[in-house]
């Protein structure tokens, strides 16, 4: 008999995989929660969560959250057309939100 055990090549359901913590899902979808939602901005989110989570030492933190939030806030303002008002204050949110997660590193 071949279970899933037995095979080499089948993924893992436990692998290691870069991720963020669950607080930090939490914060960021309360932020996103204040725009319009629709299929592409779960997908921006998405993308800033999984940038966030490959940040990795000894890479600057703070150099790579700011590569993080500002593609972010690139992608909204092209691709969403969200408003320069609302773009300067999630990206204050973001900002604190980032020195946050530096603090717990």
């Amino acid at each position: 008999m071949n279970g899933i055990g037995s095979d080499p090549q089948s993924p893992s359901t436990t692998e290691d995989v870069p991720s963020t913590p669950g607080w930090v899902e939490q914060s960021v979808e309360e932020l996103f929660s204040t725009l319009r939602q629709g299929p592409s901005l779960t997908r921006l989110r998405n993308a800033y969560l999984d940038c966030l989570a490959a940040t990795r030492a000894p890479e600057d933190i703070d150099a790579a959250h700011d590569r993080c939030r500002q593609a972010l806030l690139k992608a909204l303002h092209e691709q969403e057309q969200v408003p320069a008002a609302a773009l300067a204050s999630l990206e204050q949110k973001l900002e604190a939100l980032e020195a946050a997660i530096s603090d717990r590193v």
